[in-house]
């Protein structure tokens, strides 16, 4: 009878034995996931987003599109678009919590679960003062931590074809029409 297999749990260090093919990969708990590349209105957004938020950011954070974050011993998540203060420690594929300001996840249809639900409450859980989500229609949803509750905050909620000022984690005038590609609006 043949032994039943063993599977090992990673950690981000062992990212680096992971094949150089240009595919995503996030460490939930332990075990490697392989993101899929993303749609053409999933990029659309990320760059969208990316400039909304670049028009007044300060000049301590650095604005960074797929960069991981450490977000626990075994856990290391690659959000769509990544705020970290200048200086914060970049190691073993990712950076520190501690010097992330905002984090932006684009819903997908192989992330619904994971965007909607485990990564907003795993940012919290690390402290990470903002969290942004760009769902279908498109919608921006925009949280602050509480420190009270240590959870996320619903701070604005901009619709398709809505428009706005989200206050936080700095005044950025956001239209989410602007999320969708020119030719699709």
């Amino acid at each position: 009878m043949a032994a039943p297999h063993q599977y090992e749990l990673r950690s981000a260090a062992d990212l680096r034995f992971e094949p150089d093919d240009g595919l995503r990969r996030e460490l939930h708990d332990g075990v490697v996931h392989v993101v899929p590349p993303p749609s053409d209105d999933h990029g659309w957004r990320v760059r969208a987003c990316d400039r909304a938020l670049s028009i007044g950011e300060p000049d301590n954070v650095y604005i960074l599109q797929n960069v991981g974050v450490h977000v626990g011993l075994r856990r290391l998540y690659v959000p769509d678009l990544t705020v970290v203060y200048r200086g914060t420690p970049y190691h073993e594929f990712g950076y520190d919590p501690g010097g992330v300001l905002l984090v932006v996840e684009v819903v997908s249809p192989s992330s619904v679960t994971l965007d909607r639900r485990a990564k907003p409450g795993v940012y919290a859980e690390q402290g990470i003062p903002f969290f942004w989500r760009i769902d279908d229609g498109p919608r921006l949803q925009t949280f602050r931590l509480d420190p009270a509750t240590g959870d996320y905050v619903l701070i604005a909620d901009l619709g398709p074809g809505e428009a706005g000022e989200v206050a936080a984690p700095w005044p950025v005038r956001v239209d989410t029409s602007e999320l969708v590609m020119p030719h699709k609006r």
